[in-house]
């Protein structure tokens, strides 16, 4: 029985042509990172830590192309995480800090469930007054864009606000 319904669903996707077999076909490895959410982003699930799973570090890696900039998102032994959030469209909100300097360094990382749509956010405030924070962001190619703020680390903080000049 499984084959004759097997056979019949590939009969029907070839009839529909290869761009409905592309677009319509689920991929089966792409990931699942529901998981995570409400976990710390040191916690392991399936294996793996948050930052360690190999579709999120592809997805930073896309966003952040520069080595010694990415290496800014991570986790030490004693750095800080919160839980693991959803944002407005279902994606994950991952937020990490630098031990006793998190309001100095932090990062956050935002992506859907899959491993796509990846946007990662990089606070350095040394030498900064509140007045002037002002975090770095990326996405798989585009140019790094400034926003106003450190990076978020709660639902209602994402999506940052844009640097207003005036």
């Amino acid at each position: 029985m499984r084959t004759a319904i097997w056979a019949s669903a590939m009969m029907m996707t070839m009839a529909l042509g290869p761009q409905a077999q592309a677009s319509d076909a689920a991929d089966p490895a792409a990931p699942n990172l529901d998981a995570y959410a409400g976990k710390y982003p040191f916690d392991v699930v399936g294996g793996y830590r948050f930052l360690d799973h190999p579709a999120v570090k592809a997805a930073i890696a896309a966003a952040v192309p520069d080595a010694k900039q990415r290496a800014a998102v991570r986790f030490d032994d004693n750095g800080l995480g919160l839980p693991i959030v959803r944002v407005d469209g279902g994606r994950l909100l991952v937020w990490g800090g630098a031990w006793r300097a998190e309001d100095r360094y932090n990062w956050a990382v935002v992506i859907a469930p899959d491993g796509s749509k990846p946007e990662v956010c990089i606070y350095d405030g040394v030498g900064y007054g509140e007045d002037f924070q002002s975090a770095q962001w990326f996405e798989p190619g585009k140019p790094a864009i400034m926003k106003q703020g450190t990076c978020p680390s709660a639902a209602e903080d994402y999506p940052a606000a844009d640097i207003a000049a005036g």
